[in-house]
């Protein structure tokens, strides 16, 4: 019988190490046969649920408000006085587990995880590990503190980003130029705190044996279905199927603006439409009508998202010190889901609190299954974690009109929107950042230099994106993967976007053929959590992990298909 542990991880963090150490060492004296296996991987699961909901409070604190010391602090502490300890007991069970040659029901991929954990582990990367999360956050921190006047108003940068859809091109330009500039004061200061993360990275992958961080980093994020080689052909096939795609609607776009050359103000901008974007002025409001859209698709769907409206597990709302980007983290204890970002315009409720729900439901999906190792974030592929939030996405926009949440032309305009950035963005997008890292972590004594690194992106700018003019814009154009936190905090942490994409753009195809079969596929793949193979998932999801040049032509088509359907029925409103 083991110690009763901590019931939240509130409760758990109040510990000191001295009063959590027992409960590792009980595990790790205990002998595993058929008849200790279940409670001892019960007792280390819920463990580690009150470590992994721990460092997700410190790191949902610390996006909340970058300017607060002291939470940052509390986040510190944690990871020096305890967790850096936790990290070796770890892999002590680990080993424990994987040496008793015993698998526990629906284990076999959680063990094929923890072996390959176990195989990149070594005490001289411990703090080294520490050092490494540090650099993603000090980067949301620097990002974070960016403001400008704007206005007559002190504003951060992430709240200034509908501008760039006003209709009134000298404000697009103004805007543009003021975060620009305000991006490029921190500009050596963030080129000194890549080479820092790069430099640590090279360290880690040498003390576990490997040569490259790449070889590293793909053992820990469990990429066994695939190589760097075929991200390298995939970043080929977008370039001959994508690029020639999006050049056209770029040329329509500038064709409708009326413009001789297309500007990086000129990206965002609603070209149908004279009229500025519909703004969200009440996102509790708003997150009220998403709860009837999910019900109205799902019942089920909409509970969950009901259980997150009641007990508050959004951060949606803009304000000075709130880090950029968004995200869905998992309250493992809990066992639900926390979204957090920045809900200004109608379009948000599309790339953000769709594509976020996506993720919570997955979390919710994933509740029956019994162990944290079948379940847990870093397990899932995150290339299929991707596909859970991303298909709703193509699935929620198609319902934005029926419950009431924006008249029938602007889900329409909407859905253009979104459907037109799937072709111009979201596989060009992802191909340049992965090919970026690629070379980078090749060539890891060049990419320490930032100014090899914005002369390499001008080359991948120029190979995915030829239509952009940026002309007399040299030092923010070179510098422009300085805006991307994945690069800093989650490395190779982008190709998913993608390959979800293919994923979830097969599981909308299900979806219009037979809307309930689609989502009840979806949801049991969901379901599955990190029990399956990646291949096997998106099986079970009624899709293919398939990402060549025909996918990739598959997928262009109903995107084009869709989009003049779209259009046809807007020309006859």
């Amino acid at each position: 019988m083991y110690t009763s542990l901590p019931q939240t991880s509130e409760e758990f963090e109040q510990r000191s190490w001295a009063e959590i150490e027992p409960w590792y060492q009980e595990l790790s004296s205990t002998t595993l046969s058929a008849e200790t296996l279940s409670p001892w991987l019960l007792q280390w699961s819920h463990l580690g649920a009150l470590v992994d909901e721990t460092i997700t409070r410190h790191e949902i604190a610390c996006t909340q408000n970058t300017a607060d010391q002291e939470r940052l602090l509390q986040k510190q502490r944690f990871q020096d006085e305890v967790y850096i300890y936790i990290q070796t007991y770890e892999q002590q069970l680990k080993q424990q587990l994987l040496a008793s040659g015993l698998e526990p029901e629906n284990f076999a991929i959680p063990l094929r995880n923890l072996r390959a954990e176990a195989s990149i582990y070594t005490e001289a990367n411990v703090a080294l590990l520490n050092d490494e999360r540090n650099v993603g956050t000090v980067y949301q921190n620097i990002i974070g503190e960016q403001t400008v006047q704007w206005e007559g108003e002190e504003k951060s940068l992430g709240s200034l980003y509908p501008v760039l859809r006003d209709p009134e091109r000298a404000r697009r330009e103004q805007v543009w130029r003021t975060m620009s500039e305000r991006k490029l004061v921190d500009r050596e200061e963030l080129g000194k705190l890549w080479a820092q993360g790069i430099q640590v990275r090279q360290q880690i992958a040498q003390n576990a044996g490997y040569d490259s961080y790449r070889e590293y980093r793909w053992q820990q994020l469990h990429r066994f279905d695939y190589t760097p080689n075929d991200c390298k052909h995939f970043h080929e096939a977008v370039e001959q199927v994508f690029v020639p795609a999006a050049s056209k609607i770029w040329e329509q776009h500038r064709q409708r603006l009326g413009i001789e050359t297309l500007r990086p103000w000129d990206l965002a901008v609603n070209s149908r439409s004279s009229q500025a974007p519909h703004t969200v002025s009440d996102v509790q409001g708003f997150l009220q009508q998403f709860q009837g859209l999910f019900e109205h698709i799902d019942p089920q769907l909409g509970a969950y998202f009901q259980t997150m409206l009641q007990e508050d597990l959004f951060d949606l709302d803009d304000r000075p010190s709130k880090a950029p980007g968004g995200y869905n983290l998992a309250l493992e204890v809990r066992q639900v889901p926390f979204i957090f970002g920045r809900v200004t315009l109608l379009s948000d409720g599309i790339g953000l609190i769709s594509h976020e729900a996506g993720h919570a439901f997955h979390t919710f999906e994933m509740r029956s299954l019994s162990y944290l190792q079948q379940r847990k974030e870093s397990f899932v592929p995150i290339e299929f974690a991707e596909v859970a939030s991303t298909s709703m996405e193509f699935i929620g926009s198609m319902h934005l009109n029926e419950v009431g949440l924006c008249t029938l032309e602007e889900a329409a305009q909407l859905r253009i929107e979104h459907l037109e950035g799937m072709v111009t963005h979201q596989f060009i997008m992802v191909a340049r950042g992965d090919a970026f890292q690629h070379w980078a972590y090749e060539h890891p004594e060049l990419a320490t230099d930032p100014a090899r690194c914005d002369e390499k992106w001008v080359e991948l700018s120029q190979r995915f994106y030829p239509d952009v003019d940026w002309s007399g814009l040299d030092a923010v154009y070179r510098s422009g993967w300085q805006n991307t936190l994945h690069f800093y905090g989650y490395p190779f942490y982008y190709i998913e976007y993608a390959f979800a994409a293919l994923g979830a753009i097969q599981v909308w195809r299900n979806y219009l053929h037979n809307p309930q079969d689609g989502l009840q596929k979806y949801r049991y793949a969901l379901s599955l959590g990190a029990t399956r193979t990646l291949p096997e998932l998106f099986e079970a999801a009624g899709a293919k992990f398939v990402f060549d040049r025909e996918m990739l032509q598959s997928t262009l088509a109903l995107l084009t298909d869709t989009l003049h359907e779209l259009e046809v029925a807007q020309n006859h409103v």
